[in-house]
């Protein structure tokens, strides 16, 4: 029913899975579930939400739901237009006004970069936290001459499963954090590409791309940091607007996390942030 649109990365092993628009529709309704926008009547027997969604004439798709008998309250029914066949009819028959669209922005510095203002990071949930998410070919390169923190890199590489994984990045984060000099040349790296991602906001306001923080319930700017110097970001930083004034990048997302946040809002109109990017 919706309007065209690629739902799924080319670089996926599943290219047709859909993984965006399920990652679309579950934040939506919990977007939706917190701004109290799911409508239930249980009178007519009827639960519905806007999906945020449009056809190929710009009609507002509906999910909805009838009651259930089992753990669940609600059983998924159809997807529908308002008035169109029998669930359209009976989404108008039940609530009026329909139910209505997630809102995210509040003011227009949701939607751009102030360069003018200043931007911190944090370096610690950046490069310790999350260097999971950061290029292996990054973190070759810039551990060179830490034995013990290549060895760990080496393990996270070869590891035979989550376990064995998520043990080798807690040995790399040891390594790292022990290490003064690796971690002041990480961070002299992050900040490079921070410079850099900038000077291209300042040369295009679209390379900050706005987008839905889940896990905060707040609005976000995502910058591309290009780490391995091969002219396409590698991970994107998650910038938040504090009430001082001053930005501050929160963390980093790795690129397929940086789209399924930014779709939330609408489909990227990105050069960086797209369905062909690579995948890290």
């Amino acid at each position: 029913m919706a309007l065209a649109e690629k739902w799924g990365f080319e670089a996926d092993d599943e290219p047709k899975s859909n993984s965006i628009l399920k990652s679309y529709l579950t934040y939506t309704f919990y977007r939706l579930q917190a701004e109290g926008k799911v409508l239930e009547n249980r009178e007519r027997g009827i639960a519905a939400f806007n999906t945020g969604l449009v056809d190929a004439t710009y009609e507002a798709i509906y999910a909805c739901f009838s009651p259930s008998n089992m753990e669940q309250p609600w059983r998924f029914e159809a997807f529908c237009k308002a008035g169109s066949r029998m669930w359209g009819k009976k989404l108008v028959a039940s609530f009026e006004p329909l139910p209505q669209r997630a809102s995210y922005v509040e003011k227009k510095d949701d939607l751009l970069f102030d360069g003018s203002r200043t931007l911190q990071r944090d370096v610690d949930h950046i490069l310790l936290d999350n260097i999971d998410r950061l290029p292996q070919a990054f973190l070759a390169e810039e551990l060179r001459g830490a034995d013990d923190a290549i060895e760990a890199l080496d393990k996270t590489m070869h590891a035979e499963d989550d376990t064995s994984r998520r043990a080798a990045y807690d040995e790399l984060r040891e390594a790292v954090e022990d290490n003064v000099r690796i971690k002041r040349r990480l961070i002299n790296r992050l900040d490079d590409a921070i410079e850099l991602a900038q000077k291209r906001v300042e040369w295009n306001f679209k390379t900050a791309v706005p987008a839905f923080y889940p896990t905060k319930n707040t609005m976000s700017l995502l910058l591309p940091l290009d780490l391995t110097e091969n002219e396409q970001p590698d991970v994107a930083l998650v910038v938040e607007l504090m009430e001082s004034g001053a930005y501050i990048g929160q963390t980093i997302l790795t690129m397929k996390m940086a789209y399924n946040n930014a779709r939330l809002i609408c489909r990227p109109d990105s050069d960086w942030l797209n369905t062909s990017l690579r995948l890290s």
